[in-house]
């Protein structure tokens, strides 16, 4: 995701148009507790005090709905839903990618 994909996705999380609860999107980050980088994005989402579900894919359904979304499992991948804009999901993969993108959420709903 670039910067102009970021700064695009911001826009629509947080279009004046939605109420609160509609324009915050819905996220999920698909990890497994071994890998080092999920640790770092769980750490960072941890100093942000930001509310994402994690999800180990480790269990077979979250296994199966990252390969049957990206034909891979690797992660960690963050899930960007929105539940009234298109495209509904957005599939960030990268740990320092989430953690840009986590961080500029939480400085716009700041300034919001």
């Amino acid at each position: 995701m670039n910067n102009f994909d970021l700064e695009q996705e911001l826009t629509t999380a947080f279009d004046d148009d939605n109420s609160k609860d509609d324009a915050t999107p819905k996220l999920a980050l698909y990890v497994t507790p071994i890998c080092p980088y999920c640790i770092y994005v769980q750490n960072a989402i941890s100093k942000l005090g930001l509310d994402v579900e994690i999800r180990n894919i480790y269990s077979q359904e979250h296994f199966e709905d990252l390969v049957a979304a990206r034909n891979r499992a690797t992660v960690p991948v963050l899930l960007i839903s929105h539940p009234n804009t298109a495209p509904e999901e957005t599939w960030l993969p990268e740990s320092m990618d989430i953690i840009a993108y986590l961080t500029q959420l939480k400085a716009t709903a700041e300034t919001n």
